[in-house]
């Protein structure tokens, strides 16, 4: 059975895309890869592995995808992240259920490595999203971070989960930790939301105590814990830079650098 089409977008993923594309490889029936610009390898290794390569400048994760989705073909799409990868036992699964759909879209949930270890615990093991949809089933809200497919209809659920290594190393997740902190602070400017000093002051140890404890991050041992502290420390850098721009103490930003608000679902 051939499976359904798959699109891919990207920016300076020469190091993740291989593996991404290998892993739909003879059974997706399309795969658009739409690009922002790259200034690494990406295109190559896109036409490399027979992909349809497309170019657009980037504005948010959800423009991005969501223009993407118009360039389609009607029908069943699969969308994913560089850095996923869909296993056999997923293929095989979305082949069953596309056979007989009973639903538009479909969540799909995903397993997380982090710094080369799979983590079981600290809310990562209940991560997934909407990725399995007919073309016009959904859309992505608007949102310069962590954009939410909206599926008027609903979704069903599937068992099988991609494969999602996060994060290359330490410095990857600094770098992105800054970009997300950044377009998080961006984010709550534009809902309006109210600048808190309390919320830069207690939110970071009650995220780590929630990651670490409550939700048991400690069993994944030394990478749960640092992975809780590095949290904690992404949440409080978000509400310092919200606070602080709104005093004046830190420059606003109305005009970010291209792709900082890229990233992971």
């Amino acid at each position: 059975m051939t499976g359904p089409q798959v699109l891919v977008t990207t920016w300076n993923e020469e190091d993740n895309l291989p593996g991404c594309l290998a892993s739909v490889a003879g059974w997706a029936r399309r795969i658009l890869v739409v690009d922002s610009f790259s200034t690494d390898g990406t295109a190559q290794v896109a036409e490399a592995a027979g992909a349809e390569f497309v170019r657009r400048q980037y504005r948010s994760p959800s423009d991005q995808k969501n223009w993407a989705l118009e360039r389609l073909d009607p029908g069943w799409v699969l969308i994913l992240d560089a850095d996923e990868r869909v296993t056999p036992a997923l293929r095989a699964e979305i082949d069953r259920t596309l056979a007989a759909p009973q639903h538009r879209a479909y969540w799909v949930p995903r397993r997380n490595r982090f710094l080369g270890k799979t983590m079981r615990h600290g809310g990562w093991e209940r991560d997934g999203v909407v990725r399995l949809l007919e073309r016009d089933a959904g859309r992505y809200r608007d949102a310069l971070v962590h954009e939410l497919m909206h599926c008027p209809g609903g979704h069903g659920r599937l068992r099988e989960a991609l494969e999602h290594d996060s994060y290359r190393d330490v410095d990857d997740y600094l770098a992105r930790m800054l970009r997300y902190s950044r377009a998080g602070a961006r984010q709550l400017a534009r809902e309006g939301r109210r600048p808190s000093l309390g919320r830069a002051l207690l939110r970071p140890p009650a995220r780590f105590l929630r990651m670490l404890v409550w939700q048991r991050g400690w069993r994944d041992g030394p990478h749960g814990v640092v992975l809780a502290l590095l949290s904690a420390l992404q949440v409080g850098l978000k509400h310092s830079l919200h606070w602080g721009q709104a005093r004046g103490v830190i420059p606003g930003d109305p005009a970010p650098p291209e792709h900082e608000e890229r990233g992971v679902d």
